[in-house]
């Protein structure tokens, strides 16, 4: 699920909702005088609560945050005040004064460590409550019960606890989130409130730790478009009376622990997301899933799925455009069939544990791959040669321990390619010089391999658009390379580089992390680590003393220079390192002591 309050698609139910002809809209300000349409009691309420918040942050300009009152009695009747607000929401609060409400937005504050006021209860006339993303703790209070208009309950992204709230009487709600808080607990159907609210149409539970087999009381919210259950410990079987579900256009079940054969989602034809991912369905899967009408993503990973996979011929192509099919146990050849699904974008091959290779040339069919993991398998080495059969429109690919040999020269013709991970093979000599030329290249993994050199001249990296460069454990030699112009993340562990540390590190603007652990560099260290954010230097030949040039407002984490020949004292500077978390020297021949004497690095 995103971790967004609420899924755009449900946004357009909120606006419909607060549209009225009866309200005027008035930005906040301190001053009492803004609230012209507001009755003199709802204006001294409104600002008694801004009052009670450091407000600095919010921005009078925004048009969505505001309050707007009724024009004829001067209540208010709506009020938004979202990433605005800091400090506790306390019992007393002036905001439970506003007994007209019908529409509350509080989301994205910071009302770290409050908890939910009983109070809330008392303002009986909302119909939409939203108050994601604030840092709320404890129970919700069984007053929300009071709540009986409520269309809209939002309550995600907070630290809340206890079982699932007590809400029976809500029994117009529409859409409830509470996703990523610590619920727990049973779903128990004799003492849930869940199953008495038959007009959901939204529920998202996820990211809890709620642990209950699903009751068949699910089947009974048939009004249900979007269901989310995932990243709990549900476990058991899914229950037939899932089919019930029939406007269902979003089912979300990954990261549980759910047993037995593929679910029985057939008859939801209104389904155009279905995720499985991450538990121990087993059996085979259902070729019938590629026919259903709207059905576009599907996410199988990380299961136990067996058996071959079948798709019945049809005169209308599948709609299907992100398939994971990763980490199963799939059986013969799978890539035929899904050659087929002409309109995927996404696809998820990896670890498939099949004992036949994977030939490249079936996916030329698929026009508009972009993303393509066959991590985990044998690739067929003669498909890898070829550049005509590829799909061009690819920006990923992912090839992590295929037993490839030789750099896949599939790759050139790939200007559209991003990101490239070939790490884990046993691909031997020189990166070739062509793939610093492909134009939109940002991330390259190649550890893991017996590279040894770059083809090129020295600076054939340089007006590279690579920002990512992994070459851990090969056997690079001779002097560091000179970087990409704008890298940000270089890691080269486990290699053979000699020489010093080339100054020009210090000319990238853009590097944070910067791994060279397990080399023979020697010489200095460069006088700019604190414009570093991670620092792995260990285990090289180093000398000289670490340079005291850090400066306040330092990004610098982490820092391991451990066993090297570093002498001197520890730079008096590191103090100034107010975000440094990690610090290791070990095995050199600094002599001093660490934290310095009133230093504030004591969470180090």
């Amino acid at each position: 699920m995103s971790g967004s309050c609420m899924r755009l698609h449900f946004l357009s139910l909120i606006l419909l909702c607060c549209v009225s002809h009866s309200t005027s809209f008035f930005t906040f300000k301190v001053d009492s005088s803004s609230y012209v349409a507001c009755g003199p009691h709802q204006t001294q309420a409104l600002t008694e609560f801004m009052n009670e918040f450091d407000s600095s942050h919010c921005n009078l300009s925004d048009p969505l945050n505001g309050v707007w009152c009724d024009n004829s009695t001067g209540a208010v009747t709506k009020l938004r005040l979202s990433n605005c607000l800091s400090g506790t929401l306390k019992p007393n609060s002036s905001l439970f004064r506003l007994h007209h409400l019908r529409y509350l937005f509080l989301s994205g504050n910071n009302f770290t460590s409050s908890t939910l006021p009983f109070e809330f209860g008392n303002l009986n006339r909302l119909e939409i409550l939203n108050l994601c993303y604030n840092g709320f703790v404890g129970q919700v209070p069984s007053s929300f019960n009071n709540l009986s208009l409520l269309s809209y309950l939002e309550l995600s992204q907070n630290e809340l606890t206890g079982s699932f709230p007590l809400i029976r009487n809500l029994t117009k709600l529409s859409v409830l989130s509470l996703l990523n808080n610590h619920f727990s607990g049973t779903l128990d159907p004799n003492s849930c409130s869940l199953f008495e609210l038959h007009h959901l149409r939204y529920l998202d539970l996820g990211s809890n730790n709620f642990s209950s087999s699903l009751p068949s009381e699910f089947g009974n919210l048939s009004r249900l478009e979007v269901l989310s259950l995932s990243a709990n410990d549900f476990f058991g079987k899914v229950p037939p009376t899932i089919s019930n579900l029939t406007s269902l256009s979003e089912l979300y079940l990954q990261n549980n622990q759910l047993t037995g054969s593929f679910p029985l989602v057939q008859n939801l034809t209104m389904l155009v997301v279905l995720n499985l991912g991450g538990n121990h369905f087993s059996g085979t899967i259902p070729s019938s899933l590629t026919t259903m009408p709207f059905l576009s993503y599907l996410d199988l990973r990380v299961n136990d799925f067996t058996g071959s996979i079948e798709f019945p011929n049809s005169s209308t192509p599948s709609r299907l455009e992100y398939l994971y099919l990763g980490n199963n146990h799939f059986e013969g050849k799978i890539i035929e069939p899904i050659s087929k699904l002409i309109n995927l974008t996404h696809l998820d091959l990896s670890f498939l544990n099949t004992s036949y290779p994977v030939d490249f040339r079936l996916f030329s069919s698929l026009k508009s791959l972009m993303h393509l993991d066959l991590s985990g398998n044998s690739i067929s080495p003669a498909s890898l040669g070829s550049t005509s059969d590829i799909p061009t429109d690819l920006e990923i690919l992912l090839l992590r321990g295929c037993g490839i040999k030789e750099f896949p020269n599939i790759l050139k013709n790939l200007e559209k390619l991003e990101n490239i991970d070939i790490s884990g093979n046993i691909i031997k000599g020189k990166v070739p010089e062509w793939l610093w030329k492909l134009p939109r290249l940002n991330t390259v993994f190649l550890s893991n391999n017996s590279f040894n050199g770059f083809e090129g001249p020295v600076d054939v990296l340089v007006n590279s658009s690579v920002k990512t460069l992994f070459l851990e454990q090969n056997y690079f030699e001779g002097a560091i390379p000179l970087l990409p112009l704008f890298i940000t993340d270089f890691s080269a562990l486990d290699n053979r580089f000699t020489g010093s540390i080339p100054l020009s590190v210090c000319n990238y603007r853009s590097l944070m992390l910067l791994r060279l652990p397990y080399n023979k560099l020697t010489g200095p260290i460069p006088q700019c680590l604190s414009n570093l954010t991670f620092v792995n230097l260990r285990k090289n030949n180093l000398e000289g003393s670490i340079p005291d040039t850090f400066y306040k407002s330092s990004s610098l984490r982490s820092l391991d220079v451990g066993y090297n020949r570093l002498t001197g004292k520890l730079p008096r500077s590191l103090q100034n390192c107010s975000s440094l978390e990690f610090l290791v020297v070990d095995h050199n021949r600094i002599k001093d002591k660490f934290p310095f004497s009133g230093s504030s690095l004591y969470q180090i």
